[in-house]
């Protein structure tokens, strides 16, 4: 039996906490001067900055992070998958993701998260 990869095991407990809405998790997992970058949105530097959005701003009310798969290379990690969400006004989002996570000291230096929204008709069936 293998040993599980640390970067797969990190992902995995982020998107886990990030889901339950355990702060104090989250915020235990990134590093002091990590940075937060999701397509669409200004980046947010810095481990207080990135624990203020989560607390204060996100407008995510709960979600579900299913991942697809992962995959690693050194410190650096990607996992895919579908976002299932309510918004703070109820509003159900349903979209796929990618996070990308570059690692330093064990913590998560750099997260960069990209959303897809399929747009009607640009797949026919």
């Amino acid at each position: 039996m293998s040993t599980p990869n640390p970067v797969h095991t990190v992902m995995r407990l982020l998107l886990r906490a990030i889901d339950a809405a355990d702060w104090m998790v989250v915020e235990s997992l990134f590093h002091h001067q990590a940075e937060y970058e999701v397509s669409g949105q200004r980046p947010i530097r810095g481990r207080d900055g990135i624990m203020n959005y989560y607390r204060n701003v996100r407008s995510i009310r709960k979600g579900e992070h299913v991942i697809e798969s992962m995959a690693a290379e050194g410190s650096n990690g990607i996992c895919w998958g579908r976002f299932n969400a309510a918004s703070q006004d109820g509003t159900e989002i349903s979209v796929l993701f990618a996070d990308v996570m570059q690692f330093e000291q064990n913590k998560i230096r750099k997260r960069r998260v990209y959303y897809c929204e399929p747009k009607a008709g640009i797949i026919e069936r």
